[in-house]
């Protein structure tokens, strides 16, 4: 069967010439050209909206493609919105041009040479994602163990570079730290370059500085290593969230999100509490290398995966088949990278969706790294544990998070897919609100669990399973915050959701990496109930952003310069 072809023109104007670009032959009946004016919408003619599927994308028709093959379809595709609306003259059209519009799954079926299931990576084997889901998140997990893995050899470490608390303890500040730098940079860099190539440079970096961590000879050196560390390292807790949207549906999202997860918060449990039995059995500098090997280990097995960036896929398609668009120039090379790396921080601070969630997500990351250092001063020198004792302790806090993905997996989901089909059936997109339903328990949860916390840790003679109680709620409460409000960032920026990520992820990573530099003296100065309950108090404020949304967000998102609009 003969397989049409697609021709595609750009008309981008940065102060210079414009340029056209050519992607195929024009001896085509499918033909899609990109306006010059760059509006919301790629200018090719569309069938009715209720071809769009409940993600807002069209869906794909079994006409359009023969078992992997190419699509034989000479109708054009649905329209897809497309986001941001910008003129041509500003760069951030020239960033479309070669990131977002591609992703438009529309624009790929229009190249109708293209298989589509080569290029779709939601179109894989179950069985891939779900491999490509498990190396990816495991490579997360190594980054959040080794984040607290720290702390339990922090009193060795204090002797043994003679140093004090406070500058031992910047060990986990400055690691912290990293993570909010790194996704300001590797973030947007994955949306131009694609997900795999920085996860394998990103990758390789983590790895030599665990090492060198672990082989450190003095303070400077280590904790320096510590903050690229968490630079480098960022690329994974960042960008995997992405990655999982890359290849997965909404519908089909949510399981593969509780193992995100899992990964991303059940690691700083994990870490006091393996390496307070690594620490006191086989010493502090193995305690170091069991973080360097497992950071070595998944970041070969992730250099080993496919990727997952659907426009990255498709350009790479693309040039296989002698048909790549002409590379930028060095100054449009240059205003596309200006662009991309300041997204995030435009994104912090001009929409109200990505500032209010980043506020609230740091404030619970910065109570949680903060509790990891004010936990020595409850349960050690308070209640008397030992060291392996209070390693112990975390345990509670794993079992709130695995709850907390328990509920993802049953009520999330449930409610999702319940909304996904009412909209499928209105056709029209799913709202990303639907995917707050898990905040509107875990935002009240979280100051509950401090009130309780701050009135029974203090009491000796109240039994160690009440506070325990307060932890397992505490966590269980702020991983269904999180699960809520991540895929609700994804989705409401798609194509530029690696920049609202990374926005997020910089400002709850400062938050979190300035609390434990200050949490242990207020525990010692407010007293543990005085330091849990301000804390509460914090969190109550916070707690009714998720109903906010709930009522204001679709008016929120329509008056967006940079969410995805549906029409």
């Amino acid at each position: 069967m003969a397989t049409p072809h697609a021709s595609v023109s750009a008309q981008q104007d940065l102060g210079r010439q414009p340029q056209s670009t050519q992607w195929a032959s024009e001896s085509s009946t499918s033909h899609t050209t990109l306006a010059p004016d760059m509006k919301h919408e790629a200018h090719v003619d569309f069938s009715t909206k209720s071809e769009l599927g409940s993600d807002g994308l069209p869906k794909l028709q079994d006409t359009d493609v023969e078992k992997g093959g190419a699509a034989v379809t000479n109708s054009p595709p649905p329209t897809v919105p497309m986001a941001p609306a910008l003129a041509a003259d500003d760069p951030e059209s020239e960033y479309l041009c070669v990131s977002a519009c591609i992703m438009n799954r529309a624009f790929a079926q229009s190249i109708a040479w293209v298989p589509a299931a080569s290029t779709d990576p939601r179109t894989w084997a179950k069985g891939k994602k779900i491999y490509v889901n498990f190396v990816l998140c495991i490579w997360v997990l190594s980054l959040t163990y080794a984040s607290t893995a720290y702390v339990a050899s922090i009193r060795v470490i204090e002797a043994r570079f003679r140093i004090t608390q406070e500058v031992a303890i910047l060990g986990v500040t400055l690691m912290v730290l990293g993570f909010a730098a790194g996704p300001l940079l590797f973030g947007p860099l994955s949306e131009v370059y694609g997900r795999r190539p920085v996860y394998v440079v990103t990758g390789l970096c983590y790895s030599a500085f665990s090492f060198g961590a672990a082989f450190a000879d003095s303070t400077a050196s280590l904790l320096a290593f510590r903050f690229f560390m968490g630079f480098f390292g960022s690329s994974s807790i960042n960008n995997v969230p992405a990655s999982i949207g890359d290849f997965t549906t909404p519908l089909e999202r949510g399981p593969y999100t509780i193992l995100y997860a899992l990964s991303a918060f059940g690691g700083p449990s994990l870490g006091p509490l393996c390496s307070s039995y690594i620490e006191a059995r086989i010493g502090w500098r193995w305690n170091f290398r069991v973080m360097a090997i497992f950071s070595t280990v998944m970041s070969i097995l992730v250099a080993l995966a496919p990727e997952t960036h659907g426009p990255t896929i498709l350009k790479a398609k693309i040039k296989r088949e002698g048909n790549a668009p002409p590379a930028l120039t060095f100054i449009q090379a240059i205003n596309v990278y200006k662009v991309a790396i300041k997204r995030p921080l435009l994104y912090l601070f001009t929409e109200p969706i990505v500032t209010l969630v980043s506020l609230y997500l740091a404030i619970l990351y910065g109570i949680l790294y903060g509790f990891f250092n004010g936990f020595i001063v409850v349960w050690m020198e308070t209640r008397h544990f030992s060291s392996t004792s209070y390693g112990l302790t975390y345990i509670s806090l794993g079992c709130g998070f695995l709850f907390g993905c328990v509920m993802l997996a049953t009520v999330g989901v449930k409610v999702y897919n319940k909304a996904a089909a009412k909209a499928e059936a209105e056709g029209v997109p799913t709202p990303a609100e639907s995917r707050l339903v898990l905040a509107y328990f875990g935002a009240p949860a979280v100051p509950l669990a401090l009130f309780l916390f701050a009135g029974t840790a203090p009491f000796p003679h109240i039994h160690w399973i009440v506070p325990c109680i307060a932890e397992f709620i505490f966590s269980a409460g702020m991983l269904m915050v999180f699960t809520a409000f991540i895929p609700y960032l994804f989705e409401t920026y798609m194509a530029t959701s690696a920049s609202a990520l990374a926005a997020g992820m910089a400002s709850r990573a400062t938050v979190g990496a300035v609390f434990p530099l200050f949490s242990v003296q207020a525990f010692h100065g407010l007293g543990i109930t005085g330091a849990s309950c301000l804390l509460g108090g914090v969190s109550v404020l916070l707690a009714p952003i998720p109903f906010i949304f709930r009522v204001y967000g679709p008016r929120i998102r329509a008056k967006s310069k940079y969410a995805v609009h549906v029409q």
